[in-house]
């Protein structure tokens, strides 16, 4: 009897119950949970890692027989011309492959066949690659190069001697089909030997464009030089078609005057300041739309070669001419470094440091030009204008005279308004001109030219009012009442050189210089030693 009983009861129990409720809940809850998060999140995050770029690839360029060129058919993140453009055409141990490399279909250059490879002047290679230059150094993106978009030319040459006297002038066209070169830069060989250049630019668009790299023994700007030393070569890469390229080019235009309405927000501009850090100095690239020489952010701005020369005068056509913001027309008359022109425009902090350019920031205008004979009939007027996209120049300073002949620098100095795309002007003349409404003469012999740079937003509120010791009116803002006069009194002396000097800007001939080996109508002659001096305001 006492057996039985105690059996049964205890063994039933215990069994069931902790034998189902263990087992389904930890079987169901770490099966699903566990599975399904580690499958999806690696899955999302791994994939885009490898595929940025969408797929974009290096290309090799082959030699297109139609164009007369190399070529990247397919569209990729750079475009490599290889050793077909290495040498230059028939020099000894140097023939250039498919000679001379330039498009057919618009103006073939013949290269220049004396010296030899690798001893003179010579294109060996010309690529280029989606991405930007950066504090000096070309960062690629990986990406395809797209309109709209960043890229960079890297050329390769060999200079000849200490590279002093070779320069390669960098083009670009949008369409290779029909060909309309745009200069982006002059650059002089940094040094003798193999060296490398880059350039970066804005890719316009154009499904298939090109650059073309006209390498020239000392002349002047041009796409197609015709010196015995002289090497041209083209290279056409594919660009990957934008459907939203249309408000890029707005960007530029529309920028400037948002940051001046939202004055009151300081903590966007604070961030906008801060966030990019100093970008170094910038070389200008030529702005299609805008139609002058354009800096992005950077600690000072430079026009490089886009500026060199005049018109259209005798060896030295200037790239992109007129080069201002609003209609000016150049004088033609006279020759290049004989007459005046304008060669260069450089922007700079004056305090230095290595900060971007900021508003409220005073800088300084460096132009370096030309100076006829003497220099003492040649004068500069200096501008600016806070919006680049609708410019109203405000004169900085007086009109200057040239402090010598040949090469000169003149300066004027300004505190930056607000405005995040401005522009600067030199306007140089023989005599003294009448600006007129548009602020820039318009004599037989006057260059103007426009420089536009890229503005940081100052985190401090800045003055209305700029600095009247920076910016005065001009004693020739009274011209056909174009202000008021800034002196009263005025002797008859100085009334009548300042007429003299109004008929010399409007004469179509310039006097004979004793002692200068030409007249007027053909520059400074022979003999003339261009001088550098700096001056200080």
């Amino acid at each position: 009897p006492p057996t039985n009983p105690p059996t049964n009861p205890p063994t039933a129990p215990p069994t069931n119950p902790p034998t189902n409720p263990p087992t389904a809940p930890p079987t169901n809850p770490p099966t699903s949970p566990p599975t399904a998060p580690p499958t999806a999140p690696p899955t999302a995050l791994v994939t885009p890692a490898p595929t940025s770029g969408d797929g974009a690839g290096a290309q090799e360029a082959v030699f297109d027989s139609g164009y007369g060129v190399p070529k990247c058919a397919n569209t990729g993140s750079s475009c490599d011309s290889l050793a077909l453009l290495n040498g230059r055409g028939t020099i000894a141990s140097g023939n250039e492959p498919n000679l001379s490399n330039t498009n057919s279909n618009g103006n073939t250059c013949t290269d220049g066949n004396s010296g030899s490879y690798h001893s003179d002047e010579s294109i060996d290679q010309i690529t280029v690659t989606a991405g930007d230059i950066v504090s000096g150094t070309p960062v690629p993106t990986g990406d395809f190069i797209v309109e709209g978009g960043r890229a960079y030319v890297t050329v390769k040459l060999w200079c000849w001697g200490s590279g002093a006297s070779d320069t390669a002038d960098i083009y670009l066209t949008k369409d290779a089909s029909s060909p309309d070169w745009q200069l982006l830069n002059s650059i002089t060989c940094p040094g003798g030997g193999a060296q490398t250049i880059v350039q970066a630019f804005d890719v316009p668009k154009g499904t298939d464009q090109s650059v073309r790299v006209n390498f020239r023994y000392n002349g002047s700007p041009s796409t197609c030089s015709s010196g015995g030393y002289d090497d041209h070569d083209d290279l056409i890469f594919t660009v990957k078609e934008n459907p939203n390229l249309t408000p890029p080019p707005t960007p530029a235009p529309t920028q400037p005057p948002t940051p001046v309405p939202t004055r009151s927000p300081t903590p966007m501009p604070t961030n906008a300041n801060d966030g990019p850090g100093p970008s170094g100095p910038q070389t200008a690239s030529y702005d299609a739309v805008l139609e002058a020489p354009k800096c992005s952010y950077g600690t000072s701005c430079s026009s490089a070669g886009l500026l060199n020369g005049r018109g259209t005068i005798n060896n030295g056509n200037e790239p992109n001419r007129p080069n201002t913001l609003n209609s000016c027309t150049d004088g033609n008359s006279g020759s290049y470094h004989g007459d005046e022109s304008i060669d260069k425009i450089v922007v700079t902090r004056a305090s230095g440091g290595d900060g971007d350019l900021t508003e409220g920031d005073l800088v300084t205008i460096t132009a370096t030009v030309w100076c006829w004979s003497t220099g003492s009939s040649s004068f500069i007027d200096f501008y600016y204008a806070s919006d680049a996209s609708n410019p109203e120049w405000t004169q900085i300073g007086d009109r200057k005279p040239c402090p010598g002949g040949g090469q000169q620098t003149m300066t004027a100095s300004v505190v930056l308004p607000q405005g995040s795309l401005q522009a600067v002007r030199a306007n140089f003349m023989y005599g003294s001109g009448d600006p007129g409404e548009n602020r820039c003469t318009s004599g037989s012999w006057d260059d103007t030219d426009d420089l536009v740079i890229s503005v940081r937003p100052n985190t401090a509120s800045i003055s209305a009012s700029i600095s009247e010791a920076a910016v005065r009116p001009s004693k020739h803002d009274d011209v056909q009442g174009q202000g008021a006069i800034v002196y009263v009194e005025k002797d008859a002396e100085e009334d009548e050189m300042e007429k003299k000097l109004q008929q010399m800007n409007q004469s179509k001939e310039k006097p004979d210089v004793d002692g200068d080996g030409g007249s007027g109508q053909k520059g400074k002659g022979k003999g003339g030693k261009a001088l550098k001096v700096e001056l200080f305001d």
